[in-house]
C-alpha cells in the first residue's frame, strides 16, 4: 500500500515523547558517570591528602626535661646535659632520640638557669668546655665563648654570633613518696648556623 503524496514517509513521522524521553536518558546517564565518579576519586583524593600531609606539617620545637633543679648549683658553672626527646621524619617517629646538647647556667641567687645550644652557630660542631675553664671553646674553627655565650673576641671570632640560648621553665613534680621536685624544662629549637641573627631551622 502506498503512501498518498500529503502523508510523510513512517521515518519522517515524529512520535510524541520520544525526544523528550531521549533527553531525560541523556542527564540520567551523565548524573551516574558524575556520581560514580566522584565516588571513585573521594576515597584516592582523601588518600592522596593523608600521604602528603606530613610534608607540610610544620614541626614543633619539643619542651624536653633536661634536669633536676638540683643537678645545676648556682655557681655559676656551666653544665652539660644530652637533649633526648621524640624525633619525627615526614612519615615516621623515632622516639626517645638524642637530638643535641645543651649547656646549663645557673647564676648564684638564681632559681632559673640559662641555657645554651652546644651547637657552634658558625658551622654546627659542638662546643666544648673544660669544668672550671672560663671560656667556651669550639674544636672546629677555634671560636671561643664566655660564660655568658658571648663571644671573646667579638666580631674577630670565626662565629657570626654568640651562643645561642634557648626558653627555660621550673615545673614542679611529685615523686613516688609524695615530695616535689623542681625540673628544669627546655624548649629546644635548632637553629641555622652561618647567620648573625637567630633564625630557626623549621
Amino acid at each position: 500500500m502506498s503512501n498518498t503524496p500529503d502523508q510523510p514517509p513512517p521515518s519522517l513521522v515524529k512520535i510524541p515523547g520520544r525526544e523528550s524521553d531521549n533527553r531525560r536518558s541523556f542527564f540520567a546517564i551523565t548524573a551516574a558517570v558524575v556520581t560514580g565518579s566522584i565516588a571513585v576519586l573521594t576515597p584516592i583524593g582523601v588518600g592522596i591528602a593523608a600521604f602528603l600531609t606530613p610534608l607540610f606539617r610544620k614541626s614543633k620545637s619539643p619542651e624536653v626535661r633536661i634536669a633536676l633543679l638540683d643537678q645545676v648549683p648556682d655557681d655559676g658553672m656551666p653544665r652539660y646535659f644530652p637533649v633526648v626527646a621524640d624525633r619525627e621524619d615526614a612519615w615516621t617517629r623515632y622516639p626517645a632520640q638524642r637530638v643535641g646538647a645543651v649547656y646549663l647556667v645557673r647564676k648564684p641567687g638564681k632559681e632559673k638557669p640559662t641555657a645554651f645550644t652546644a651547637k657552634c652557630p658558625h658551622a654546627g660542631c659542638f662546643i666544648g668546655y673544660t669544668p672550671g675553664s672560663k671560656v667556651f671553646q669550639c674544636p672546629c674553627h677555634t671560636s671561643a665563648f664566655n660564660l655568658d655565650g658571648s663571644r671573646v673576641n667579638g666580631d674577630a671570632e670565626v662565629a657570626p654570633r654568640g651562643m645561642d640560648t634557648l626558653p627555660v621553665s621550673i615545673r614542679q613534680a611529685k615523686t613516688g613518696d609524695g615530695n616535689s621536685i623542681a625540673e628544669v624544662w627546655v624548649e629546644f629549637i635548632d637553629f641555622q648556623t652561618g647567620h648573625k641573627e637567630k633564625i630557626p631551622t623549621a
